[in-house]
């Protein structure tokens, strides 16, 4: 499995995006919450969703960045076929802040293999 995240990983599209927030099962902690609902492919895809408290747009940026490099390093461990939204809470939180806060959520959830 290639683990670089792929355009078809993203998820985009304006339906997709209110789907998963209209419907979809949550779970959260500190800092983080995520958002989940089944799709009918064989991949996953995901949607990074940060709230308007950032004061900076060069934060917003870091903490998405941050996101979607621990999403990527931990993909293999989700099981396939979900849209996932990460919504993401301003906070002194590094890269392994992230990865810990994306790892719990999803064993919590339920969603690793």
């Amino acid at each position: 499995m290639r683990r670089n995240l792929s355009r078809r990983e993203r998820l985009k599209a304006k339906a997709d995006l209110q789907r998963v927030f209209n419907r979809a099962a949550s779970i959260e902690t500190k800092g983080f919450k995520l958002l989940y609902i089944e799709n009918a492919l064989q991949w996953s895809r995901i949607a990074v969703c940060p709230v308007r408290g950032f004061r900076r747009a060069v934060d917003r940026n870091r903490q998405k960045r941050a996101c979607r490099e621990a999403y990527r390093q931990l993909k293999e461990q989700v099981r396939p076929g979900l849209d996932l939204a990460f919504v993401l809470f301003p906070g002194d939180y590094g890269f392994h802040d992230r990865y810990r806060q994306l790892q719990t959520v999803l064993q919590r959830a339920g969603l690793s293999r």
